[in-house]
């Protein structure tokens, strides 16, 4: 959207083609005013006027050349692009003109002496077919790299939106207040438990708190995340949670935006336990497949009764994924066979 609005605020190639096509036309009927013969200066004015109008419908049409082949080539060919064309379009519209000298004054048309002037009036016209070429260019690398500040500006706005969700995530105070609740309860009952159940959550908030939404890392990192993350629900829900991870190697290696898996983690514990028969089973799994990262979370139950905050958090989700990983990634949210099924799936660039 922002993109969009920055294009509207942005001059027109038919605004920039009129408006200097107009200056073009004032400086040469100007220039030949002051030694065109008395009373001639209405004909200067059709003379002058014509040539323009021939100028800015060839150009019309170059810029159909070049918006067709000019995004291809590289610096060299484009210059040598432009210069053909600057040469050939130069050439028309000098045969142009001498067509429309000899029908509108045949009386004082010679064709010899037209002819011997040509090369000299086509260089002319070439060199200011080069100058518009040269314009065009240069405008269009300008307004090129101002939408590329507007994608610059929004990508920041969104990163930052996107720190705020990773925030919510990080410093979620019922997960915080469970899991001490558990931790206090443990200390007497197990305090082996206890003990790893202290490293499991140090673990996991250093890893909160160190996290970078627009950071990518290996998905080892993410996956290690999700198991503290697991572990720790574990220890409260004892055997009314069971989980399994299955990764390959290739898949641990693959680089993801940081707290990417976490969100999907998170709503199959909540909303599973709300939705599915006890235990709930809860599997996370990743592979590489064709070039690309399939990342899957499951859980038993169905997706009835989900809250608007978790479709707040897929939506943030969908929206990173487009970021990162632009025209290269898909999220579907499915239920069948009793299991809840979150997919993401990222190409290899």
């Amino acid at each position: 959207m922002s993109s969009a609005r920055a294009d509207k605020r942005l001059p027109s190639f038919w605004k920039i083609q009129i408006g200097g096509w107009l200056i073009y036309f004032v400086m040469i009927y100007v220039t030949f005013l002051s030694v065109a013969p008395e009373g001639s200066f209405l004909r200067l004015f059709v003379i002058k006027g014509f040539r323009t109008l021939v100028g800015f419908c060839l150009t019309c049409v170059l810029r159909l050349v070049y918006r067709r082949f000019g995004d291809r080539l590289s610096l060299e060919r484009t210059v040598a692009l432009a210069l053909a064309g600057a040469i050939l379009f130069g050439l028309a519209w000098t045969w142009i003109e001498m067509a429309f000298s000899a029908l509108t004054n045949p009386a004082a048309f010679n064709f010899s002496s037209t002819l011997a002037r040509s090369p000299r009036i086509a260089l002319d016209y070439a060199m200011t077919i080069t100058a518009w070429s040269g314009l065009y260019f240069g405008i269009k690398s300008w307004l090129a790299w101002q939408r590329e500040r507007e994608r610059a500006l929004e990508s920041a706005a969104q990163a930052a939106a996107a720190q705020l969700e990773v925030l919510r995530y990080q410093l979620n105070p019922h997960f915080l207040f469970n899991s001490l609740n558990s931790l206090r309860a443990s200390i007497d009952e197990d305090p082996r438990r206890a003990r790893q159940m202290v490293t499991r959550l140090a673990e996991f908030l250093r890893y909160s708190l160190l996290a970078d939404g627009a950071k990518e890392v290996p998905l080892d990192k993410e996956i290690e995340a999700a198991q503290n993350y697991l572990a720790i629900e574990k220890v409260r829900f004892e055997d009314k949670l069971e989980v399994e991870f299955e990764a390959g190697l290739e898949a641990r290696d693959f680089r993801v935006p940081c707290f990417l898996l976490n969100p999907l983690v998170e709503n199959a514990v909540k909303h599973g336990f709300n939705n599915s028969p006890k235990p709930l089973k809860i599997r996370v799994a990743a592979r590489v497949e064709n070039d690309a990262l399939l990342l899957e979370v499951s859980n038993t139950g169905r997706l009835g009764g989900c809250e608007n905050g978790t479709r707040i958090g897929l939506k943030n989700l969908r929206e990173r994924l487009a970021k990162s990983f632009p025209g290269r990634n898909s999220f579907t949210l499915t239920e069948g066979d009793g299991w809840v099924r979150a997919r993401i799936s990222i190409q290899r660039a």
